[in-house]
Parts: C-alpha cells; structure tokens; sequence
C-alpha cells in the first residue's frame, strides 16, 4: 500500500464544480446586522456574502465548487482536507492509503468524535452518507456511484472502484466526502435541519431559507483552533452592487468579487485575493446530434468557436482581467497546447463557410439557460451566433436546483465558468462517458481509450495522452472555450483568508481576524 496521509498532490488533483465569475442577478437586501463583533476573533461574528442560491442541507444535494461549500463547511466535516496549497490531509479520517493500482482507497477514522445528537462519528456513519451522497439526486453524486464502500469495523472505511481512480482521495475532500449523522440522512427534515460533527451548528432562529444563514459555534467540537470565530452567518447576495455596498459598509467580512469591480474595492481599501482557476466560454453537448442533429456536425462546432472575437471578450467581460484560450486545460496543465491556442481565430466569414459545408447555412433553432450571476454573457452569444442564422431563446432559471437542471442535459449548449487545475481532474470532470459536466453523455471511440489510460499512466506518458486528449478536443470543437479569466474575493482590513487552489472561495478553516 502506499501511504498518501501526507502526500502532496499539487499535480493531481483538484475542484470541480461551479464557477464564481459572477457579475450580474437579481438583487437580494435582506436585513442586515454589522458583520463582526468588537474584541477579536474569539468573540467575533464572521458575515460573508455568497452569490449563488443555497439549495438546502440534505447532505445528498451539497455540491463541491463555488460560494456555497463555506455554507456546508460550516456543519460538516469531510472525512479528508484540502489545504490551500493543494494538499491532501487527514481530517475525520486520521490517515489514508491508496493501493498501487488506484482502485482501493482504505481511511482509518479518528476516534472519540461525535455528531451534534450525541451519536458517534464512525466507519457505519461514513458508509451510509456516501451511500446517501450516491442515491440522492445530488450533482456530486457520480463521482462515488461506482464505488463499493465497506465499513470492516468502526474505524475503518474501505473505497473500491471496479476502475482505476486515481481522485478518490480528492472526492473525500468535497461534497462526496460529507459524513452526516445517519438518522438525519432520512429525516424528513434533512433539507432544514443538518446534524454534523462540524464546528457550528445551524441556528435556526435567525436563519431566513434563501436570505441568511447562522451558525454558532459546536462547543464539542474536535478541532476548535482551526475555527476561530463564535459565529458565522452567511448572506445571499446576488447582485454584485449590492455584495460591494455591503463590503463598503461593513454589513460583510468578505465577498466574491469581480473584474469589473476589482479596481473601486482595492481603491476603497479593501483586500483582494486573486487566483487563475476558470476557463469561461462555452459548453456545446449533444455532439452525437441526438437532440439537434447541426450539433452533431463538427463543422458547425468549429463554426461555433470562430464566430467569437475572444480578446474582445476578455475586455469586455473580465475588463482585460485574463487569457485568451480555446481549451478546457489551464495554461499551467501538463494538457495544454500552446501552439493551437488561435486554431480558431474570429472569422466570421469562415464560420459561415462551415456552416454552409455542414448543411446548415440556415442555421438553426436554440434555447440556452439564462440563470442569476452567469447571464452577462447572454447578449453577446445570441447576437454571435445569430451571424450565423443560429436564433437563440433564452430560458430564466432560478433557484437553488437551477444548477441540476443545467447537468440535467436539457440545455447542450450554455455559458459556464468551470474551474481547471490538473489534467486528469479535467478529464474526469468535464469528458468522461459519467463525469458531471459531460451533461449529454457523449462518447468518441477515438477518444474512449485515452480517457481510460488517464487514471493510470504517469510521467511522460500521462502528458503525452493528456495532450492527445486535448488534441481531440481542439480538432472536434467539443467545447468553445473563450478565456481564463482572473477570480477575485474581496476581504475587509479586519479579516484574512487564503486563497485555496482550485477553489473560487477561500474555504472556512482559512478565515481568521488581523
């Protein structure tokens, strides 16, 4: 076996999930208090804001990336960590190991932890919130579903893939990694009422579903030093104005930010942590054609890609905060190609070219999703793509199961910021015949077999195929990625946090007062 409790795996892993590039939605003012307390962190509120709906505490529904993991860090521990330097580390699991082949990953827990019901936090509790995390129509639940889970004694829990997984270690750490109290895994009151063995409990008494969201410190709490603050309350602010009025203010500690905004925060003296972790362009599914038979066409894929004028984006979106790209793999990824970074370049004119080759000079008939936060692209992709006949509809969605029902596939093609790090994390995350953003569930035969070879070859050989991957993806336009823009958040001169890698959101555990 080999022990990975300790082990470093910058190149390996990292999030996926949501995006946090989020600039413009409903406006959201529910009441608010001062963020904070005099007399430092050990008696002191922390206030963030968070700029995504929250869909609720069933453990099931809980998702990896974005703004709301700070929600479901506040009441659940996860039987792994992610430091912000990208490290896997012991957390309710005390240690780890991981067999030569990547398929049997074995936690041993840590004892004398307890639930805030008073139960014990043990191997059986950990087996029956995967097998919960597996069923329970959550976006995160693919990536355990094909995983046996074994619980030999109270101590020991046991992860087998019938695959090669080299990320099960990575999974622990996210949503798929929650360990519940197992009588609130089936309590009819499991979307309002989290039992965890985190390091605050809900406080249900000045909690508005849907506006804010108190905690109060767990006093049993295991690892009380690593969570300073007596309360956390977290505020739903869509709108990016009103998560800057509320920073300005003083109503929040912290908040996503944006590019637009970057520059009037740090002139207002606040800080602001910046990291590379999105691409931001365009998902384009159903590339069987089994829907719309034009996506089913390369050429019209490609047709796709060139209609976009990509550094004209980068200014007009992010204000020049950012990259041109044309792949899903971050510029750091052993996966990227330099050299193919202006395949397609902004020609409207040979875009129509292949529209015409493909048979659709006509174009065709589209309904893209139109949701809080990730609508500011909207305007330019109806007006690009309408060069090429391609008449798109918006639909309003809203709602903490907005997300759902974009994975749901209903939508092939939408705007999406998704974070990138390691090769193989892509590949996992975002083209796999199962992976959670492969939403229409396309496969290649071309492409099957490298997939495949991703969990298992290293060195030289992982960056050969990965690069083949990548290739692929380019040649066949299965996506029509724009940029990889710079993430901003947004702290006030009493509060710091770290940047976690991968993450658009430093997580709870790195929050601490000056």
């Amino acid at each position: 076996m080999t022990d990975v409790s300790r082990r470093n795996f910058n190149r390996t892993i990292l999030f996926g999930g949501l995006s946090a590039v989020m600039l413009s939605a409903a406006a959201c003012s529910p009441k608010n208090s001062p963020a904070g307390s005099a007399g430092g962190a050990a008696t002191r509120t922390l206030t963030l804001a968070v700029d995504a709906d929250y869909i609720g505490f069933d453990p099931a529904k809980q998702q990896s990336g974005g703004t709301v993991v700070q929600i479901w860090q506040s009441v659940w521990d996860t039987l792994l960590k992610y430091s912000p330097e990208g490290e896997i580390v012991p957390n309710l699991a005390e240690s780890f190991t991981m067999n030569e082949d990547n398929t049997v990953l074995t936690m041993k827990l840590r004892t004398g932890v307890k639930f805030t019901d008073g139960t014990a936090v043990d191997a059986a509790a950990a087996k029956a919130s995967i097998e919960h995390m597996k069923t329970g129509g959550g976006s995160d639940a693919s990536r355990v579903a094909k995983l046996k889970v074994d619980a030999p004694d109270a101590t020991t829990l046991v992860l087998t893939s019938p695959q090669p997984n080299g990320l099960m270690p990575t999974f622990m750490c996210l949503a798929p990694g929650i360990v519940a109290s197992p009588a609130s895994l089936t309590a009819s009151t499991r979307d309002q009422t989290p039992v965890g063995s985190g390091p605050y409990k809900l406080d249900a008494a000045n909690t508005t579903t849907g506006a804010t969201y108190s905690f109060v410190r767990n006093p049993d709490y295991w690892n009380k030093a690593a969570f300073p603050f007596e309360k956390v309350v977290f505020k739903i602010l869509l709108d990016i104005t009103a998560r800057v009025s509320a920073l300005k203010s003083g109503q929040v500690n912290a908040s996503p930010a944006t590019s637009q905004t970057s520059a009037e925060l740090k002139g207002s003296g606040l800080n602001l942590l910046e990291n590379k972790v999105n691409w931001a362009g365009l998902f384009l599914g159903d590339r069987n054609g089994k829907t719309i038979p034009a996506l089913g066409q390369v050429k019209v894929r490609q047709a796709m890609n060139m209609v976009f004028d990509r550094e004209g984006i980068i200014k007009a979106l992010f204000q020049g905060n950012g990259s041109v790209t044309n792949q899903i793999f971050n510029d750091k990824s052993e996966a990227y190609l330099p050299d193919v970074v202006n395949q397609y370049p902004f020609d409207v004119a040979k875009a129509k070219a292949l529209m015409a080759e493909a048979g659709f000079a006509g174009g065709f008939e589209l309904t893209i999703p139109s949701l809080n936060g990730l609508d500011y692209a909207n305007p330019i992709i109806t007006q690009q793509l309408g060069l090429l006949n391609i008449r798109v509809t918006e639909k309003k969605l809203s709602g903490g199961t907005a997300i759902l029902e974009i994975l749901s596939g209903k939508y092939p093609v939408f705007f999406f910021t998704l974070e990138s790090r390691t090769a193989l994390w892509d590949i996992v995350q975002s083209i796999a015949p199962d992976s959670i953003w492969n939403i229409t569930r396309d496969v290649d035969p071309a492409l099957t077999p490298l997939i495949d070879k991703a969990q298992t070859l290293k060195g030289a050989d992982a960056k050969a195929n990965a690069q083949a991957i990548n290739k692929f993806l380019v040649d066949n336009a299965w996506f029509a990625p724009w940029a990889l823009p710079t993430n901003f958040y947004a702290t006030d001169k009493t509060t710091t946090a770290t940047p976690v890698l991968g993450s658009v959101v430093p997580y709870l555990f790195t929050f601490a007062s000056k």
